[in-house]
């Protein structure tokens, strides 16, 4: 495995959502400034050039079995309940070849953003390296990627969430919901939790049903953040702006300009709203791509236009996978930091191995990357919440 910590300086933007699809934002609160991390006195910079190819891929979990029954019933559910868009059942149309679409063999003939997102999921429930070793000044976590315990949806249990422990994890009080949009939080954490548990103890059942969880939290998520206005003259406009003689706006594809945000960061692109820069957030995204998918690389320093193919691509490939990805790295973050503000209050106690993990928590604490997840609007965790646990 390839060591040494890469010295960027991420933008740690959460782009919030509360600015996209359904819901209206407020601007957002101001991340931790870009700087180049201090390398450790013994570290060697890893020059990461584009297309280097790993010494082995990292440890991921098993092949995805069940992914394909469960993302057309959870397809089918979540598109009937935002109103028959149809946005994750429908069958998708290549409009240019995206090389990232056919890196997964499994996939081939699959070519629906359900049947993407599901696949990422199962494949991504257990056993993930992340590579969050950049991030250690910001949150904590080891400077080797190695030395890093590893993570996946079904890891590690999740936590209880309690009026008191969303104060800390979400930072301001403002953020806290309901009393009654907790107990919808409790509702999956514990629906999460005793699935995971008779998954460990050999039920095949509860694993099929635990992909099927986590696949309809996606793909709630991915219609709070592009599907329902993925095809509106609005994200039209904005992609003609980034279109070329190898480009097009696929169907589905949504193109977003968040005014709040830098020129840098400003463009988001498909199902979880990706900016197309390889410095970004999506770096350490792309270092678990190439490191699963080496024939398939994509450099981290590769063109706006280049990643704009990638991230927009017509199948969502990348997309669905970095979307996955993103919440497995708040996980790590919360299993590997040593900062009290990035972990529940329930692990204060807790040795990393036995922590349980939140995806309800502040980006600057555990880096997350969406906005219903730290409650950004104070009503888009709940409009969250409220579709993943529709029957």
């Amino acid at each position: 495995m390839k060591k040494g910590i890469v010295l960027l300086g991420f933008l740690l933007v959460c782009q919030s959502v509360g600015a996209m699809g359904l819901f209206k934002s407020r601007a957002p609160e101001p991340e931790p400034p870009v700087q180049s991390p201090t390398e450790p006195p013994t570290a060697t910079p890893d020059p990461d050039p584009i297309g280097s190819t790993p010494t082995e891929p990292d440890p991921i979990g098993s092949t995805p079995t069940d992914f394909l029954e469960v993302a057309d019933e959870v397809g089918s559910e979540v598109d009937s309940y935002f109103g028959n868009y149809g946005a994750l059942s429908e069958y998708r149309v290549e409009t240019h070849e995206a090389s990232s679409d056919y890196c997964e063999v499994d996939l081939d003939g699959y070519n629906n953003f359900s049947q993407r997102i599901s696949y990422f999921v199962e494949s991504q429930l257990e056993n993930t390296r992340t590579h969050l070793s950049g991030l250690a000044p910001y949150y904590g976590v080891p400077y080797e990627n190695d030395d890093h315990l590893l993570s996946g949806l079904a890891q590690r249990p999740l936590c209880h969430s309690t009026s008191s422990s969303l104060s800390k994890t979400l930072k301001k009080s403002s953020r806290v919901p309901s009393t009654a949009v907790i107990k919808k939080l409790n509702v999956f954490e514990n629906k999460v939790n005793t699935l995971r548990e008779k998954m460990l103890e050999g039920d095949e059942e509860s694993r099929i049903q635990l992909v099927k969880t986590w696949s309809k939290f996606f793909s709630c998520l991915a219609y709070t953040e592009s599907l329902s206005t993925a095809d509106t003259s609005s994200s039209r406009k904005v992609a003609a702006k980034y279109e070329s003689d190898n480009y097009r706006k696929p169907a589905g594809v949504k193109f977003y300009e968040d005014p709040y945000q830098d020129e840098a960061s400003k463009l988001n692109i498909g199902l979880f709203q990706f900016t197309p820069n390889g410095g970004g957030n999506i770096n350490p995204c792309l270092k678990s791509w190439n490191n699963n998918y080496p024939s398939c690389t994509v450099g981290t320093g590769s063109s706006k236009s280049k990643l704009i193919e990638v991230f927009g691509s017509a199948y969502q490939t990348m997309n669905a996978f970095c979307g996955v990805n993103k919440v497995v790295q708040t996980f790590s973050i919360q299993r590997n930091s040593s900062k009290s503000t990035a972990i529940h209050p329930s692990n204060s106690s807790v040795s990393k191995a036995d922590r349980c993990v939140s995806p309800w928590i502040y980006s600057g604490y555990a880096y997350n990357h969406f906005g219903p997840l730290m409650n950004s609007t104070g009503s888009n965790l709940n409009k969250l919440i409220s579709c993943v646990n529709a029957d």
